[in-house]
């Protein structure tokens, strides 16, 4: 039987000004942490429209943050600083690496994916009995 140590991590190999950079797949964590920081990027998962405006508001920062995440750093502002000054040919090859790996099936398997969890949690939160609040002696 095959252990998670046994896995490889998937990661994707880009060149960038004559070096090589190492990408992966975007954890859990780091999209959590991509969601909480941009509303619009959850907005957009949950088939939302966003104003074109709103994005490019956002956007530079969030594909940093994106780009710094997908290198193994998620939320760390040294590295989003220096994502930000790259070249944009750089970012986007970078995102495109970075989507592929952390997404190999697409958005939309993972989106139904998630909303199937979703209604999992949801009906387990239902069907769960409720704890009343008391006050209990000091």
């Amino acid at each position: 039987m095959v252990g998670l140590l046994d896995i490889a991590p998937l990661t994707e190999t880009v060149p960038v000004g004559g070096a090589q950079i190492e990408v992966f797949g975007v954890s859990a964590k780091g999209v959590v942490s991509l969601l909480a920081r941009f509303p619009e990027v959850r907005m957009l998962m949950n088939g939302k429209e966003v104003g074109v405006d709103r994005l490019m508001q956002m956007g530079g920062d969030a594909i940093a943050a994106v780009i710094a995440a997908g290198v193994g750093l998620p939320g760390d502002e040294e590295q989003e600083q220096i994502a930000a000054r790259l070249p944009i040919e750089a970012q986007a090859d970078l995102l495109a690496a970075i989507i592929k790996v952390t997404l190999p099936n697409g958005i939309g398997p993972f989106v139904e994916k998630l909303t199937a969890l979703g209604a999992i949690v949801g009906s387990v939160a239902e069907a769960s009995p409720k704890v009343q609040v008391t006050k209990s002696p000091k």
